[in-house]
């Protein structure tokens, strides 16, 4: 009686063994499975929060020198974004990207090219006039182009 009891005890010893581990696996398998949700979570966030600046000139009156300043940073900073003047006259103009596929949302031909500091050329920026902003994002939820209209 004596040995059947010890083997009841190894076997019940076994058995709880078996089911700890199982439970750990589990719970290690959810965990996996939280932590990578909150990846995907903080990278949203952190490409929203990279956008940010970006983000703010949508439906936001900025004067002509905040433009002209944007678009000096831009091409400094070599950032993949076009920045359209629409000036008070009609004429269009493309900063940091001069071409941008409105179809596609794809930016082409990469410009250093500053806005003009004289009155009577087309590139002219006029520091006091005031533009509405508004943005265009690609597929991937990137801001790829910002549009400066004057008011």
């Amino acid at each position: 009686m004596n040995n059947g009891l010890k083997a009841l005890l190894i076997a019940a010893g076994i058995i709880i063994t078996c089911i700890v581990a199982g439970l750990a696996f589990q719970n290690t398998r959810e965990g996996k499975a939280q932590a990578s949700s909150a990846f995907a979570q903080f990278n949203t966030t952190m490409s929203e929060y990279q956008d940010l600046g970006k983000s703010m000139y949508d439906g936001l009156l900025v004067s002509g020198a905040e433009v002209r300043r944007l678009i000096e940073n831009s091409i400094a900073a070599k950032e993949y974004m076009q920045i359209k003047v629409v000036t008070g006259d009609g004429t269009e103009r493309g900063y940091v990207y001069e071409s941008f596929d409105e179809e596609k949302k794809k930016l082409s031909k990469a410009s250093e090219s500053l806005p003009s500091n004289e009155k009577a050329s087309d590139g002219y920026i006029n520091s006091r006039a005031v533009f509405l902003g508004s943005i265009v994002k690609d597929e991937n939820g990137i801001i790829v182009q910002i549009v400066f209209e004057q008011q």
